[in-house]
Order: structure tokens, then sequence, then C-alpha cells
């Protein structure tokens, strides 16, 4: 297993997300989403990025043919926003999705363009940068049963909150390949 002790695979947010609470200001309400609701359709342009108080969203394409493929998962302290989408101004290339019953911050991205937010602006794209190198990295330089130790080792309040399936999806494996590592390594 590669070494990502300095680019950490999500959830490291929790500095970045008390900064957002604060330049909230009180001004958005906290919001409650249940499991299957849908905060952007793929297709749509973006309004809002969300800070997750708590609960679980996705990321999700879905193919002209049916299949689903998960560009990523959101917890606790982390920032919802698709990133690319937002800053070409385009349409979602991803569904995001309550996966848990969340509680959530709707930041306008409107609010998020205006001057005094710049620092925290520059903020968010530095840790999206980061993470997004982190999970190359975790992706390219692991085979998928070091994808998944890494999970039971590092993340394993990740693994707590989502499915086989949504791991499976995470990981870049197919939920019988996920049953296979996890039988070798008797987990299963």
């Amino acid at each position: 297993m590669h070494d990502l002790s300095k680019l950490q695979l999500g959830d490291s947010y929790a500095t970045l997300a008390k900064a957002i609470l604060a330049q909230c200001n009180k001004q958005f309400a906290v919001t409650t989403f249940e499991r299957g609701e849908v905060l952007l359709q793929q297709g749509q342009k973006q309004q809002f990025g969300y800070l997750v108080l708590d609960g679980v969203l996705a990321a999700f394409h879905n193919s002209d043919s049916g299949e689903k493929k998960c560009k990523e998962f959101y917890f606790k302290d982390e920032f919802v926003l698709l990133f690319g989408n937002w800053l070409t101004k385009t349409p979602a290339l991803y569904q995001i999705k309550v996966i848990k019953s969340a509680r959530l911050i709707a930041v306008p991205l409107t609010k998020i363009a205006q001057p005094d937010w710049y620092e925290l602006k520059l903020q968010l794209v530095s840790q999206q940068l980061l993470f997004k190198e982190a999970k190359e990295a975790f992706l390219l330089l692991n085979t998928p049963e070091q994808r998944y130790r890494y999970l039971l080792a590092q993340k394993p309040h990740w693994l707590a909150q989502l499915t086989l399936t949504e791991v499976a999806m995470y990981i870049g494996v197919s939920p019988i390949s996920l049953s296979r590592i996890r039988k070798r390594l008797n987990l299963s």
C-alpha cells in the first residue's frame, strides 16, 4: 500500500468546515434530507454547495445504458460541490443524492463568488486538489485488496455507513470481487 498519510482521502475537512460555518454567519438554514433524496440531477446546473453536518451524500453518474458509477461519497464536515462543473459553469456530470439521512447547509454558489468568500474559495479549491490527488493515487497505485485494506484501517466509519455495493463502487470493483476480497480477509 502506498503511503497516503500526506494526501488524505476525504473527511480531513474539519478545519475548513468550521471556516465555512463561520463565513455562513447563520445566514443559511440547516435542513434535514432523507435517504434517497436527490439534491442535484445529472445534467442540471449547480446552484448550491452543501456542507455536511451529519449523514452521507454521493455523486453518481448514470449512463444511458443504466450503469451507475460513483464519483465520490461525502461525509460529515465535507463540502459537496462538483468542482469541475462549478469552475466551468457547465451542467452537472453527476447526480448528488442523499445516501444516509443528512443535515446540511446549502450555500448558494453566487455567495461563494463574492469577494468576501475569496480566501475560503481558495481554501476549498486547494483542499479539493489535494483530495483528488490522494484519490488518484489510491486508485492507480494500489490493488483493489489494498484499497479495501486501507478503508478498513483508515476509514472504518465510512465502511460502517456504506453498503458493500457502495464500497465496491468506490474502490472500483464489482460487488462479487469485493466479496472475494472479504472472503480472503476472513470478513464474510
